[in-house]
């Protein structure tokens, strides 16, 4: 079957938001694996960061599965086959701005955890480091790629509702 060069944009712009969405649940599922070790050996600042990092993961886990939820919505209003409609641009539109809003949150939050993982003190983990009773190794990639995690939904995001808004505009399907 053969798809018109709108339709295939419209469906891979929402591929490419599910597909986003889903990465950002992997990414908050393995978000604090290295951090049990701060709360296992560290010190009290360590402990505390490790709580805060929990409840960090517990939101960011939440705000992906709901980015789930909005693209399976956006699926059962068949735009993987049809324009939108002025009720599902309504949704579109409402499901972008709570994207961005949940991406914009996320965004600070993460930013503001790995400023709060570069100013914490790392020595009392360094007895269990040299005796090899751990391994742990400075690194702000976990922040990073949440951080590119949720610009890219942004961008997905701004692709797809450009791409529906565009074709619900524009053309006019054949009842």
């Amino acid at each position: 079957m053969r798809f018109p060069a709108w339709l295939k944009i419209q469906r891979i712009s929402l591929f490419l938001y599910l597909a986003s969405a889903v990465l950002l649940v992997i990414y908050a599922l393995g978000f604090i694996s290295d951090v049990y070790i701060f709360f296992a050996y560290g010190n009290r600042s360590l402990a505390g960061f490790y709580h805060e990092m929990q409840e960090i993961n517990s939101g960011l886990l939440w705000k992906a599965l709901l980015l789930i939820i909005f693209a399976v919505i956006l699926f059962l209003l068949q735009l993987g086959r049809h324009p939108a409609g002025l009720y599902t641009l309504i949704i579109v539109a409402l499901f972008l701005a709570a994207g961005l809003f949940l991406s914009a949150h996320s965004l600070a939050v993460l930013a503001e955890a790995r400023r709060n993982y570069a100013a914490l003190d790392l020595s009392s983990l360094n007895r269990y480091i040299e005796r090899g009773a751990i391994k742990y190794r400075y690194s702000t990639l976990v922040f990073d790629l949440g951080l590119a995690g949720y610009i890219l939904f942004m961008g997905s995001s701004l692709f797809m509702a450009a791409s529906v808004i565009r074709n619900a505009f524009s053309v006019r399907e054949m009842p």
